[in-house]
């Protein structure tokens, strides 16, 4: 599962950004090999004075917290790899609104992690693979 929260300020994504932010990032993770329904992406709109940057409100920000718990990073060259990949999918829909944003990667632990209470399918298995190809979790 990679799961992603994008916390920003209100009025600054549209629906349609939001969509496609969300295509995206799932087409990212699937030419890393991953199944389509592993990627989650969650957008909160914060409420107006709750969100500060120093201490400020701050009216057009947003925060993204990237969790990853299906595949680790193999090395330093394939963490720089995916950052560069994760600024082709935000600067295009970041820097034309002209918005200050940061984000993060947290690697989980993959024996801490199911799905339908599933423990999913080892990286490359065959059983991935029919997982990938359903394009849902299933008893094997």
């Amino acid at each position: 599962m990679p799961a992603w929260y994008i916390k920003h300020s209100p009025n600054t994504i549209t629906a349609p950004e939001k969509e496609q932010l969300a295509k995206s990032i799932t087409r990212l993770y699937v030419s890393y090999g991953l199944p389509a329904f592993y990627v989650q992406v969650r957008f909160t709109e914060d409420i107006p004075g709750t969100a500060f940057v120093g201490g400020e409100p701050h009216p057009n920000f947003a925060a993204v917290t990237i969790y990853h718990v299906a595949r680790a990073f193999e090395s330093d060259e394939s963490k720089q790899r995916f950052l560069a990949d994760v600024d082709a999918i935000l600067n295009p829909v970041f820097e034309p609104k002209e918005m200050d944003w940061e984000y993060w990667v947290t690697e989980v632990s993959r024996d801490l992690w199911k799905i339908n209470g599933l423990v999913p399918p080892q990286t490359g298995s065959e059983e991935e693979k029919k997982w990938t190809e359903l394009n849902k979790a299933i008893k094997l």
